[in-house]
């Protein structure tokens, strides 16, 4: 049998997708560190963690536009760049919501085994009395499991965001011109 011929470095679509997800890795994980700062100055500041996660989000989705928009896909910029912000922000929204249903999913299930201050016995009368909109109103005091939860919502958001951002937001160049 006869290997088939390969380049090795690959052929030049997949070197270039590659570099479009690193790069956008890169950018990422930059999110990830102002999504976290901003999680915890909006926590410090006393803001429930439902809010505060909220809203670190929607920092992080802001920075990694620009930062997207520069760098990651700054041969694929075509149109206003207000159209690109609109499409990453609605697909990142879909992130996001993925991001925050799992943070709120987490804080439950740590409040469940126990793992949030408190544990369940402390949120057992809220859930009881409201169910879970109450739940989300007056979440579980997590302490340092709201930062794995919040890292979990955002590893689950980064292939959506990725692969919607390269076909749609971005697109193939020339196929937003």
């Amino acid at each position: 049998m006869t290997a088939s011929p390969r380049s090795k470095q690959g052929s030049p679509a997949s070197t270039a997708s590659l570099s479009l997800l690193i790069r956008f890795g890169l950018v990422g994980l930059s999110g990830v560190g102002v999504n976290l700062c901003a999680l915890a100055i909006f926590s410090a500041l006393g803001l429930i963690s439902t809010l505060a996660s909220a809203l670190a989000i929607e920092l992080s989705i802001l920075s990694n536009f620009v930062l997207n928009d520069r760098w990651t896909f700054s041969d694929r910029r075509s149109g206003p760049w207000w159209a690109r912000a609109l499409r990453f922000q609605l697909v990142s929204l879909v992130g996001a919501l993925m991001q925050w249903v799992t943070f709120v999913a987490l804080g439950l299930i740590f409040a469940l085994c126990e793992l949030s201050i408190g544990g369940w016995a402390g949120y057992q009368h809220t859930w009881e009395s409201g169910g879970l909109l109450s739940l989300i109103a007056t979440p579980p005091e997590l302490g340092a499991w709201q930062y794995l939860a919040q890292l979990i919502g955002i590893a689950l958001a980064t292939s959506w965001n990725f692969l919607v951002n390269l076909t749609w937001t971005w697109g193939s160049r020339g196929e937003r011109r």
